[in-house]
């Protein structure tokens, strides 16, 4: 068996629900990356009103995949694809 460290949890532009050791849950949020935050990566999610949601991975429970649907950080996604080809 292969070990894959470099392994990615959730997948950019897809649609989450995302759960906090405190009982906290977020529904369907976009998972749109990682960011640093003073040398410590943080979790990067959009509401589907376009605001940014921003998670410590050390207080990070579970998340749930929601079906994918295009949002706007698919479509770019898509853009950039289809300008390399």
């Amino acid at each position: 068996m292969e070990n894959n460290y470099n392994e990615k949890l959730m997948c950019e532009g897809t649609t989450y629900t995302v759960g906090m050791n405190d009982g906290c849950i977020m529904k369907d949020v976009i998972y749109t990356g990682t960011k640093q935050f003073y040398g410590k990566t943080m979790m990067c999610f959009e509401t589907k009103k376009r605001s940014e949601r921003t998670v410590n991975p050390s207080y990070f429970s579970f998340s749930v995949e929601q079906g994918t649907e295009m949002n706007e950080i698919t479509y770019q996604q898509g853009k950039e694809v289809s300008w390399e080809n």
